[in-house]
C-alpha cells in the first residue's frame, strides 16, 4: 500500500510494538491459533469477527495479520473532534449504526462504502466487526450485511477480477475485560469471493444473505460458542469443572470448551443437575475447587509442605504484592470512576497501564539508585521486582488452591452427609460429560 503517507505507516508500526508489548502482560494466556491461514495473506481482504471486547479485538487480530489494516468503526467514537482526528489517522471509517443517527439525520454510509471500495481496490485490508455491536458473552450475534456487500460491491466493480478473500476470526475470552485474563485468537480458511458472481448477478440480496449467513457459521466454528444467557452459565460452570477436574494447556482447554458447548447445550438435564450443584455449593460457601483438590491422592504431608512452601514464600510475597498494589490499583480505579461500558475495561487498563507502570518503575530505579549509588545495583534490583510480580500473581494462585482446600477439607468432616451428596453430584456431571 505505497499510497499511505510513510509518517503513518511509522506510527502504525510504533503502535504494533505497543500493542503486542501491552497485549502479552495483560493476558496471562495468548494464543494464535490458525497461522497456516495468514502465510499467502495478501489484499485485497477482508478480516471478520466476533466483537466480545470492543477495541482490543481490533488489537488482537491485527497482531498476527502482517499487513496494515483499515478498520471499519462505528460513527459514535469520531463524534468528538479530538477522536476524529486521531481515529482518522490511524486508518479508521466511520460508520453509521441505528443508534448513532440523531432526530432529523439521515443514516448514510455511501461515504463508508465509497472509501471501502477504494481502499481494497489498491490491494488494501479491512477489518470488520459484523455484528455491529461489542457483546462480553461469547455467543456470536447475527451478522450485518455490510461486509458481504462490501466484498461484493467492490468486486463487481472491477469485473470480480481483484481475486478478494474474506478471513474469518473467532476470539475467544476467558473474562474479556480482567487483567491476566486468557484469550485466543482462532484464524480460519479464507472464503473466496470470485465464486459468488453468478449468485451476486442473479438476485444481489440474496446472495449477500447468503455469504453474510456463511460468514456468520465460518466465525461462529472458530469460537465457544454458547448460543444464549443459559447455555453461556452452563458451559462456563461445564469448563469450570472439566477444568479442575483434568487441567490443560491453554489451547486444549479452549478446544474442550468448543465440544462441551456443541455437545451439552441442549441436554436440559445437565442444565438442571448443574444448577442444583453449583446453588449447593453456594449454600455451603465451598467452590468447586476445593472439592477437585481433595479429591487427589496428595495426603496431609502434602498439605503440610504445601503450607510449609507458602509461610517460606510469604515474605517475598509480601513485598511483591506491596510494591506492585499500587500500579496495578490505579488503573482498576480510574476504569471504575470513567464507568464506561463494561466491554471497554481492558483497553481503559491497558491505555493507563501504559503510563502508570513505565513512571512507576522509573520512580523506583531512581529512588534505589540514590540509596545504593550504583546504577547497576539499582537496574538488579528492579529486573528481581518484575520477576516478582509473576511469583506473586503464582502465590496468590497458589494460596487460594490451598485455602479452598482446607475449608472443603473441614466441611468433610463436620457435615459428612452433605459432603457426600456434594461429590456425587459433582461425579454424576463428570460423568455426564464424560470426563
Amino acid at each position: 500500500m505505497a499510497y499511505l503517507h510513510p509518517v503513518l505507516r511509522f506510527i502504525y508500526f510504533c503502535l504494533r510494538i505497543f500493542a503486542w508489548l501491552s497485549n502479552h502482560l495483560f493476558y496471562r494466556h495468548r494464543r494464535v491459533l490458525g497461522r497456516e491461514h495468514l502465510r499467502d495473506f495478501h489484499g485485497p481482504a477482508i478480516v471478520v469477527t466476533n466483537h466480545p471486547s470492543t477495541l482490543m479485538d481490533v488489537l488482537n487480530v491485527g497482531l498476527p495479520v502482517p499487513k496494515i489494516m483499515f478498520f471499519l468503526a462505528n460513527y459514535g467514537l469520531f463524534k468528538n473532534p479530538v477522536s476524529r482526528w486521531v481515529l482518522t489517522r490511524l486508518y479508521c471509517i466511520p460508520v453509521k449504526r441505528k443508534e448513532d443517527v440523531e432526530a432529523g439525520d439521515s443514516r448514510n454510509n455511501d461515504s463508508a462504502f465509497e472509501q471501502s471500495f477504494q481502499h481494497l481496490e489498491k490491494q488494501g485490508i479491512l477489518f470488520i466487526a459484523p455484528e455491529g455491536y461489542s457483546y462480553m458473552n461469547r455467543w456470536v450475534r447475527e451478522f450485518k450485511t455490510g461486509t458481504a456487500r462490501i466484498a461484493c460491491g467492490t468486486e463487481s466493480r472491477n469485473n470480480w477480477q481483484l481475486g478478494m478473500k474474506i478471513y474469518p476470526v473467532g476470539l475467544s475470552y476467558s473474562a474479556a475485560n480482567l487483567f491476566r485474563s486468557d484469550v485466543v485468537i482462532n484464524f480460519g480458511a479464507p472464503v473466496e469471493v470470485g465464486p459468488w458472481a453468478a449468485a451476486w448477478q442473479k438476485h444481489r440480496a440474496q446472495a449477500v444473505d447468503a455469504l453474510t449467513a456463511e460468514l456468520q457459521q465460518r466465525v461462529t466454528e472458530l469460537t465457544i460458542h454458547t448460543r444464549d444467557e443459559a447455555g453461556e452459565l452452563l458451559i462456563t460452570r461445564l469448563e469450570e469443572i472439566a477444568d479442575n477436574a483434568h487441567p490443560l494447556l491453554p489451547v486444549e482447554k479452549f478446544r474442550r470448551g468448543q465440544q462441551l458447548a456443541q455437545r451439552y447445550l441442549d441436554q436440559t438435564d445437565l442444565h438442571s443437575q448443574v444448577d442444583d450443584y453449583f446453588q449447593t455449593l453456594q449454600s455451603t460457601g465451598l467452590q468447586d475447587k476445593g472439592l477437585a483438590e481433595t479429591q487427589r491422592r496428595t495426603g496431609s504431608l502434602s498439605n503440610f509442605w504445601t503450607a510449609f512452601v507458602l509461610t517460606l514464600g510469604s515474605p517475598l510475597f509480601l513485598l511483591g504484592y506491596t510494591f506492585w498494589w499500587l500500579p496495578c490499583f490505579i488503573p482498576w480505579l480510574i476504569n471504575k470512576k470513567l464507568n464506561l461500558y463494561i466491554g471497554y475495561g481492558s483497553t481503559i487498563k491497558i491505555v493507563i497501564g501504559a503510563l502508570v507502570f513505565p513512571l512507576w518503575l522509573w520512580g523506583a530505579y531512581r529512588l534505589i539508585r540514590h540509596f545504593s549509588a550504583s546504577s547497576g545495583l539499582a537496574f538488579f534490583i528492579l529486573t528481581l521486582l518484575i520477576v516478582l510480580a509473576f511469583f506473586t500473581e503464582l502465590y496468590q494462585d497458589e494460596f487460594r488452591q490451598f485455602r479452598e482446600k482446607l475449608k472443603a477439607a473441614f466441611f468433610a468432616k463436620k457435615e459428612p452427609a452433605a459432603w457426600n451428596e456434594l461429590l456425587n453430584k459433582r461425579a454424576e456431571i463428570l460423568a455426564a460429560i464424560a470426563i
